[in-house]
């Protein structure tokens, strides 16, 4: 007999094939029952890989034993050779087989159990507890039903996904695959779903998944990574019960970059189909927005820093324009691109409000060429429409767009920003709460429905949620509410103090116009210098006629100066006044009778004669004291 036929024979006969299967059976079934019930305990995902690796490590000293020693009555001993081969030798094999049967059946059922017991135990209670949401009532404008607090069964976060890949850069490819399926779970109809800003503001914190579902507000976390070398994918995802931290699915995919949207429905109809019970059966189909990946690479790097807002918003404009000159049928991206125009002018005080206008005006229409109802290209036209104020065409196109994107919390918001600026106060409160509830780590959701709730009287709670956003990055307007608030309850100090805040925050105050902000600070705490302040504002308002000066007249308590500066000045500076003359300490300014004449050019009487007059008020005719006999004007009861 050659040296590998006697090799092979005494590993059958010293039984280490038998040990290495049963071992093996073992590790399998430790393995079946530790992902079955690690979950449970909390403990990661990390914990079942390590102890993977280590059992099947493992098989390389139990074959060494086997092959050293021997089974006997009287326990282990070294193996003395084939010259003792005895019954005991066999009767041994025989225990290690029936073991391993034993191991193997064991192994089976707890693997069965995970993949078919639990996931149905999972999913059909969720469908009993929860009816779907009833639709928002027939108005003239969209107003979101605010849901009370228990989680929605049907809701769901995206988490950022890892970058595995070898080049840090592409963190931004990581990104805008897991925004990418945020957007088209977001289409799913009655699935809820956590904007990108909230869900990606936990990136680096040291969260489990029942933290971070809470902090959001969802049932359900999808999880993932992404690895990307040259032109090859390999993409993890995974769907989490956040309760009890129970995975639902989980898949890998390695690909070709090319097929990166076909990987996109892949996953988002695995994640439907796991949560069929709560949603029903439906088909996902994900739209391949270009075939120029160099253009969607613009365009998924463009989209980031656009939702970083700030100065990330001059390279994202950049990007956003190379992605359309590349694909100029590129719908999604000439959208964003729209977005990017319409909020430049409040964060750079350089920034022309018409021209950003028009360019925003241009890149909205060509998206809505290509796909008629494109929800963001929609929300940015409605909030031009206002702006130039057509209210009536911009509702019904917010309208639009909330149909088609319901899950949008920037749309929700500047839902609310239009009917706040029309006085419907209470209808803006619940898009403002909308917005929240999507994108509830977003600063500037929670100001704007911190400032509905200094308007309505709710005092504390304005200044918790205006607080709070001025941390997350709302600081300019927050600080102006604060300030509001302030001189509202007569703490001359807190408001001189939020006053300096704001010549802070503000990044629309011009360089060469601090001198002139500065020099009427004794103005917003004592009325004995308005007269001063008066006189300084007016002659900055007559040098600098382009630059707005609407808010610094209402600080200083001069109403009249500033309806009339927002009667003379650009279309912005009325919209700002509009925003901010709703609360019970502005009731005498809303009644002059030149404020209507300032709504009637910024489009609000015809929004009111279709929609309503603003809460608490209605239009009757001027007696004595106010005008001329007959003048109308708004009369209010706070």
């Amino acid at each position: 007999m050659n040296a590998v036929a006697y090799f092979f024979s005494e590993m059958k006969r010293r039984n280490v094939w038998r040990a290495a299967l049963a071992w093996l059976a073992l590790a399998w079934l430790l393995i079946a029952i530790a992902d079955l019930l690690f979950p449970a305990f909390g403990f990661p995902d990390a914990i079942v890989r390590w102890l993977i690796i280590g059992l099947g490590l493992g098989v390389f000293p139990v074959m060494l034993v086997a092959w050293l020693f021997e089974l006997t009555p009287e326990g282990l001993r070294f193996d003395r050779g084939p010259q003792q081969e005895s019954p005991e030798n066999v009767r041994v094999g025989r225990r290690t087989d029936q073991l391993t049967i034993v191991l193997l059946l064991l192994a089976v059922g707890f693997s069965a159990v995970k993949q078919f017991v639990l996931p149905q135990r999972v999913s059909a209670p969720v469908e009993a507890t929860a009816p779907a949401p009833a639709p928002p009532p027939a108005v003239l404008y969209a107003v979101p039903v605010v849901p009370a607090a228990p989680v929605d069964p049907r809701s769901i976060a995206v988490l950022p996904f890892a970058n595995l890949s070898p080049e840090p850069d592409n963190a931004y490819f990581a990104d805008g695959m897991a925004e990418e399926l945020l957007n088209v779970l977001a289409r799913i109809d009655g699935l809820k779903v956590a904007s990108r800003t909230s869900s990606f503001a936990l990136r680096d914190e040291a969260m489990g998944a029942r933290e971070i579902a809470a902090h959001l507000g969802v049932a359900h976390l999808v999880e993932g990574s992404v690895r990307r070398q040259g032109d090859r994918l390999r993409i993890t995802a995974q769907l989490v019960r956040a309760e009890d931290d129970q995975r639902l699915w989980a898949d890998s995919f390695d690909r070709q970059l090319t097929d990166v949207f076909s990987v996109q429905e892949e996953i988002t109809q695995a994640i439907a189909d796991a949560l069929g019970e709560t949603l029903g059966v439906r088909a996902v189909q994900v739209r391949r927005a270009t075939d120029d990946l160099e253009a969607y690479e613009f365009y998924l790097r463009g989209r980031q820093l656009f939702a970083q807002r700030g100065s990330n918003l001059l390279p994202a404009r950049e990007l956003l324009e190379s992605a359309v000159a590349r694909d100029p049928r590129f719908a999604e991206a000439w959208a964003v691109l729209a977005a990017i125009h319409v909020v430049m002018p409040s964060y750079f005080a350089e920034a022309s409000a018409d021209e950003a206008h028009d360019e925003a005006r241009a890149a909205a229409t060509r998206a809505l060429a290509i796909v008629p109802q494109q929800p963001e290209a929609l929300a940015v036209s409605a909030r031009l429409a206002a702006e130039r104020g057509e209210r009536l065409d911009a509702v019904r196109l917010m309208q639009r767009s909330l149909a088609g994107d319901p899950n949008n919390a920037n749309s929700w918001m500047w839902n609310g920003l239009t009917l706040l600026e029309g006085g419907h106060v209470g209808a803006a409160r619940a898009s403002f709460e909308k917005a929240r509830r999507l994108d509830p780590l977003s600063g500037i959701h929670l100001g704007w429905l911190g400032a509905t709730l200094a308007i309505e009287g709710e005092t504390e709670a304005a200044k918790t949620h205006l607080r709070r956003a001025r941390e997350l990055g709302w600081r300019g307007p927050a600080s102006a509410w604060l300030l509001k608030i302030a001189q509202a309850e007569g703490d001359h100090a807190e408001a001189a103090a939020r006053y300096e805040d704001w010549l802070r925050d503000d990044g629309r105050i011009a360089a060469e116009h601090l001198e002139v902000h500065r020099a009427i600070a004794p103005a917003v705490t004592d009325p004995a210098r308005r007269d001063e302040a008066r006189e300084l504002l007016l002659q900055a308002a007559e040098q600098w006629p382009e630059q707005e000066w609407v808010q610094l007249f209402l600080f200083v308590g001069l109403e009249e100066e500033a309806l009339a500066e927002a009667l003379r000045a650009k279309p912005l500076s009325g919209q700002i006044l509009l925003m901010m003359v709703w609360s019970p300490a502005d009731r005498s300014f809303r009644e002059q009778p030149r404020f209507l004449e300032l709504a009637e050019a910024r489009g609000l009487l015809a929004f009111w004669e279709a929609a309503g007059w603003p809460d608490y008020c209605r239009r009757v005719a001027a007696s004595g004291e106010h005008v001329a006999a007959n003048a109308p004007h708004l009369e209010c009861e706070r």
